[in-house]
């Protein structure tokens, strides 16, 4: 299953991928995510692998998130793996105005067993999930302001 999802954020894109590339904000606006460990490599360096804990509802989603390619301003994108579940986002970053970004995301799911069934029978919740993630993260971004990114340490 392949999809693209949009937003506009009146951030400058500077700004919006240093905020975005930081692992240290990801619960900022990872509303599912309760827990996360670099397993190896640097943050944003490609094939750094970060295991991510999330809780959806009752579930508890652990996956693997391994980043494939950093280019940033422009292009950040990785892999995520989960039981069943492999999910590649490509990430793009375009400069509007100077002041405000356009945030595009393509994403794809490769699905196991149940998982398989449910991106089948429900794709729309997937896209609508990724949509509202990223609304979290544009609402995160303009609450930061033009601030400069927090010390990497």
């Amino acid at each position: 299953m392949k999809y693209t999802t949009t937003v506009e954020i009146d951030v400058p894109r500077e700004r919006v991928t240093a905020l975005f590339a930081n692992p240290d904000h990801y619960a900022d606006w990872m509303e599912s995510l309760v827990g996360l460990e670099r397993l190896d490599g640097e943050p944003g360096q490609v094939g750094t692998r970060t295991r991510l804990d999330h809780k959806m509802g009752k579930r508890a989603v652990t996956m693997t998130e391994t980043v494939t390619v950093c280019d940033l301003p422009d292009l950040w994108r990785a892999t995520y793996e989960a039981d069943g579940v492999w999910n590649e986002a490509v990430n793009r970053f375009t400069d509007l105005d100077g002041a405000r970004t356009r945030w595009v995301m393509d994403t794809e799911f490769r699905c196991k067993g149940i998982m398989w069934l449910m991106t089948t029978l429900m794709p729309g919740m997937f896209k609508k999930q990724t949509q509202a993630t990223m609304e979290a993260f544009k609402a995160f971004a303009e609450g930061q302001g033009s601030a400069p990114p927090a010390e990497e340490g």
